[in-house]
């Protein structure tokens, strides 16, 4: 599947916090579809956007 999607929505969310939550992550993906490294490719893809992921 392509993620860029679920990528460019947390971008989105994090315009104004400057981080997204792994609950907003968990919304955007959805579970039946990610496998482990999509979840990777998602996370990495973040940080390199200087994107924190933040537990709350």
């Amino acid at each position: 599947m392509d993620w860029s999607e679920v990528v460019r929505k947390a971008v989105i969310l994090a315009e104004k916090t400057g981080y997204v939550t792994f609950d907003q992550l968990n919304e955007l993906m959805p579970s039946d579809e990610a496998e482990p490294e999509d979840i990777e490719a998602v996370l990495t893809a973040l940080s390199d956007r200087d994107i924190r992921i933040e537990e709350d």
